[in-house]
Formats: C-alpha cells, sequence, structure tokens
C-alpha cells in the first residue's frame, strides 16, 4: 500500500462517491460564500457602496435553499450513477446477447444503449488480432479425396495385379 492511502485503510472511493464528494464541496463554497458576504459585505467593499447591516434571515434563508438545491443535486446525480452501473447482467458465453427478463435476450450493443449513456465502437484487441493473422497466413489442411486414397481396381487395366 502507498504510503498516501495508508490512513484509509479501509475506505476505497469509487467514481460516484468523487463525483458526490467534489459537488458537496462546491456546495460548501457556496454557503461559505454567503456568510462571509453576510459578514463582511462584499458589495461594499468591492463597488464602495454604503454599507449594510447583517442580516441573519437572509443569509439563513440563503443557506436553506443552497442546501436544498445541494441535496437534490447531488441526490440526483448519485442516483442515476448508481442506477447506470447497478445489477447483474446475464451475458451468453456464445453469442454475447444479455438476458433481459425470462423469455427476451437483446444485443449487448442493445441493452447498454438503451440504459446508459455510452455508445459502442468496436474494435480488434492485440491477441485476436494475433490469432486471426495466424489462422488467415496458414493454409487450410488439404483433405485427402476418398478416391484418390485408394485405387480403383475398376479403373486399371491390369485389374490391380502386377
Amino acid at each position: 500500500m502507498s504510503p498516501q492511502h495508508a490512513g484509509r485503510k479501509g475506505w476505497r472511493q469509487g467514481p460516484l462517491e468523487h463525483i458526490a464528494f467534489w459537488q458537496f464541496m462546491a456546495f460548501l463554497m457556496l454557503i461559505s460564500l454567503i456568510w462571509v458576504d453576510a459578514a463582511v459585505d462584499l458589495p461594499s467593499l468591492f463597488y464602495r457602496l454604503p454599507q449594510s447591516r447583517f442580516s441573519w434571515y437572509r443569509a439563513s434563508l440563503l443557506t436553506a435553499g443552497v442546501i436544498l438545491v445541494a441535496f437534490i443535486t447531488i441526490a440526483h446525480a448519485y442516483v442515476q450513477q448508481k442506477r447506470a452501473l447497478k445489477g447483474l447482467i446475464k451475458v451468453c458465453s456464445y453469442c454475447h446477447r444479455v438476458q433481459v427478463d425470462e423469455q427476451a435476450w437483446h444485443q449487448m450493443e442493445e441493452y447498454v444503449a438503451d440504459r446508459t449513456l455510452a455508445e459502442f465502437s468496436h474494435g480488434v484487441c492485440p491477441a485476436c488480432f494475433k490469432r486471426v493473422m495466424e489462422d488467415l497466413s496458414t493454409p487450410p489442411p488439404s483433405e485427402p479425396s476418398p478416391s484418390s486414397s485408394r485405387v480403383d481396381s475398376t479403373l486399371d487395366p491390369g485389374g490391380g495385379n502386377p
């Protein structure tokens, strides 16, 4: 384990938690800005306007609004991403179709495109490319024809005897 991860022994952060963390941090900074503005009166500081008095009510109302929007935004993004990544998918090992319900099987590309924002692009991995190229470069084994493996005595004028 690297030294930077030594303190987080049991914690494994996935992509969803990473996104939620940074969204939370952005909203926390916005709330901090609201309270700094209420305490310091930023418009009077930057625009040389007359000083306004501190308003607990205004700062609290803005904070509540930001918290509500933060909760909706973070929860929605988290639920949508979790739904996209959730579940066990049964895939046929031969044709690579995906089981949608008890009787229906769909192409994997169709299944993923219907449920996520992902798109498919097909390619060939290096191992398969090498195998296919080897298969193409070796000629198929010539099979002996049934008539050439035996001597037909009816075609031999000598009857097959020396």
